[in-house]
């Protein structure tokens, strides 16, 4: 089914057409928005608005970016006002594959002797990457999570952030230099 099209069945209430837009895109967008939260909860909750927010506004979509562009714009601007809302800025690990806060804490409890070294190594370098990048500008930490944990092209996030590609690479380059005056005489 073309975007067009299924916006359009959206628009007019068709359920199916909302639940295939949904299995489509809940992954990428919860993956985002857990990213933003770092906690499941508030990334449920976040995900849930998104949707919310495309269902209301399918009407709205002037198909001049793809689908895709869109929604991840939804997300970004849902998830900065989140974080702009809670001053959350504990947020983003490096591991993709990061255990839940539960399962950390119990890590955690065990005793640092029986911890294998390579594990507090691990997270002491995650939060000095965390603390350099929660210290970006917004419009450098949002290029750079788009980037590097979403994959998304130079361009892709010009679409998404309303910029052009020119100042999304100046972003990333400002970034990554930013991170290394910050992360590497930390790690020396």
């Amino acid at each position: 089914m073309q975007e067009k099209e299924l916006l359009e069945k959206i628009t007019s209430g068709d359920v199916h057409a909302f639940k295939l837009l949904f299995e489509s895109y809940r992954d990428d967008v919860f993956n985002l928005c857990y990213r933003f939260a770092n906690n499941r909860e508030d990334a449920e909750d976040l995900c849930q608005e998104v949707f919310f927010k495309i269902y209301n506004s399918a009407a709205t979509f002037k198909h001049k970016s793809k689908l895709s562009t869109w929604i991840y714009r939804i997300t970004v601007n849902l998830c900065l006002n989140f974080k702009r809302k809670h001053h959350k800025f504990n947020w983003l690990f490096l591991d993709d594959r990061q255990e839940e806060k539960s399962n950390v804490s119990e890590y955690l409890s065990i005793p640092i002797a029986d911890q294998p070294d390579s594990f507090v190594e691990k997270k002491e370098r995650e939060q000095i990457v965390q603390d350099a990048i929660n210290s970006l500008p917004k419009n450098q930490r949002v290029a750079l999570i788009l980037q590097r944990y979403e994959e998304l092209s130079v361009q892709e996030i010009a679409d998404i952030l309303g910029a052009s590609a020119l100042s999304v690479q100046s972003r990333l380059a400002r970034a990554k230099e930013n991170l290394c005056k910050k992360i590497l005489p930390q790690l020396t």
